[in-house]
């Protein structure tokens, strides 16, 4: 009898740990609101996303790519969002001008098919008017979605 406690409590504790792991992985990003369709209609955003079948090469499991144009508020709440999330990688590699986030590559967790990064690149600090934020979920090392951002 007080082996198949042990045994139970055991799988209690297992289950209690995959769920909790579940629910950190699943947790919401500041970048989120910047990634749904509704911020596309805005004029000065140009989106970019692909998912299911359409993305199924190369690893991804999806795509979403958002550029702002012309709209620095809304460029500097991308940034903001950008750094919040930045805080919780599990790796990151980032560029600072005049100490504001120039370029951010960030690696988020997450297993196989669901690894999520994070591509930042703020175009405003050399003089161009626009803000690029990529969002890619895959089965692919960092090293494989830098090759892949840099085509």
């Amino acid at each position: 009898m007080k082996q198949y406690l042990i045994r139970i409590m055991a799988l209690v504790i297992i289950l209690f740990v995959s769920l909790l792991k579940i629910t950190v992985n699943a947790e919401d990003l500041h970048v989120d609101p910047f990634l749904k369709e509704d911020f596309a209609k805005n004029p000065s955003v140009t989106m970019v996303s692909m998912s299911g079948k359409q993305s199924d090469w190369k690893g991804l499991t999806s795509y979403r790519s958002v550029s702002i144009s012309g709209d620095d508020t809304q460029a500097d709440a991308m940034a903001r969002a950008v750094r919040k999330d930045g805080v919780k990688a599990e790796f990151k590699e980032t560029t600072f001008k005049d100490g504001r986030l120039y370029f951010g590559f960030y690696g988020l967790g997450g297993e196989g098919r669901h690894r999520r990064y994070l591509f930042f690149l703020d175009m405003r600090l050399k003089g161009k008017s626009k803000t690029t934020l990529i969002n890619i979920e895959a089965d692919l090392t960092p090293e494989q979605v830098k090759q892949m951002i840099k085509k």
